[in-house]
């Protein structure tokens, strides 16, 4: 009988599909074409580094370098605006909470207005400081710390706080202080007759500013600037109300900065009573004090504003 043929048996068509698609995998293809093309080469190069010689070493390639970029030229910084005077207006707002009301003076360092609180009406003091002289606020922050210090000294103003505002694009931070109504010594000294005091006027308001500028030496400090436009006197009769104003800053506080505040004590003092028109009319108690503005004199027999104090409550009059 003849044998029956096998049949063979058909697979499952879903193997077909997944070995069509194992087949169809062209990018691993060329992979492995890359890898044995490869495995050849360095065959190939070391049969020749064996034989003839050693085969030469593929070059790395480099990098291709980058242009480095110029780089732009940087604008010049503007020069800063110089400030002068800030001509402010009555009525202009002021960070919301003051409004100028005038103008009471200024200076080398910058300019004094007179303001009101919007909320309470109650007027202040504020003190506009120009750039140039106040780079980083460093002025405005030592004299607020200067004032704080002296806080218990009667003579000097007190401090409140400070504000910025905006001029000329530009932050200007300014000083607020309490405001006292009086006129400057220059201008009392113009009012009197023959624009001078008497000998005992004289003395009077010499005792006043040497107890005042006293407390300030007590506390190793000094003014700096004194004379007849920073004063202010409020009132006078057997003696004179008197407040500081615009105080200097000449660095750390050294005794020649005391000694200055001594001799500018009585130079205000000489101007006082005539200066050098009635110099030789004045009573012998007068000249001894003025010392005939010698510095070396002055120092001599005052060292502090305090020595100056007690000498006036001692004089003696012939």
């Amino acid at each position: 009988m003849a044998k029956k043929k096998k049949r063979k048996k058909k697979r499952p068509q879903k193997r077909k599909q997944k070995r069509k698609k194992k087949r169809a995998r062209p990018k691993v293809r060329r992979r492995r074409v890359r890898r044995r093309k490869a495995k050849r080469r360095k065959a190939k190069a070391r049969k020749i580094g064996r034989g003839k010689g050693k085969a030469r070493k593929a070059k790395p390639r480099r990098a291709k370098r980058r242009k480095a970029k110029k780089p732009k030229p940087r604008k010049k910084p503007e020069p800063p605006l110089r400030i002068d005077s800030f001509g402010f207006d009555r009525g202009r707002p002021l960070a919301g909470k003051y409004e100028i009301v005038s103008r009471l003076g200024g200076g080398w360092e910058g300019e004094v207005y007179k303001i009101r609180e919007r909320s309470t009406g109650i007027e202040r003091a504020a003190k506009f400081f120009f750039p140039q002289r106040n780079p980083n606020n460093r002025v405005l922050v030592w004299y607020a710390k200067k004032l704080h210090k002296l806080r218990t000294c009667p003579i000097v103003i007190q401090y409140q706080t400070q504000e910025t505002i905006t001029f000329r694009r530009r932050p200007i931070t300014f000083l607020v202080s309490e405001y006292v109504e009086g006129e400057l010594l220059s201008q009392f000294l113009d009012r009197q007759p023959g624009r001078r005091l008497s000998t005992f006027q004289a003395l009077h308001l010499l005792y006043s500013l040497a107890a005042g500028i006293g407390s300030i030496h007590h506390l190793r400090e000094y003014h700096g600037d004194l004379h007849t436009d920073n004063i202010i006197v409020q009132r006078y009769g057997l003696g004179f109300n008197l407040k500081l104003v615009d105080m200097f800053r000449w660095g750390t506080p050294k005794q020649e900065n005391i000694q200055d505040d001594v001799c500018n004590l009585i130079r205000i003092f000489y101007d006082a009573v005539g200066g050098a028109r009635h110099y030789a009319k004045l009573p012998p108690e007068a000249k001894d004090i003025c010392c005939g503005l010698k510095r070396s004199l002055i120092l001599k027999k005052f060292r502090t504003a305090g020595h100056l104090q007690r000498y006036l409550e001692t004089i003696q009059w012939e």
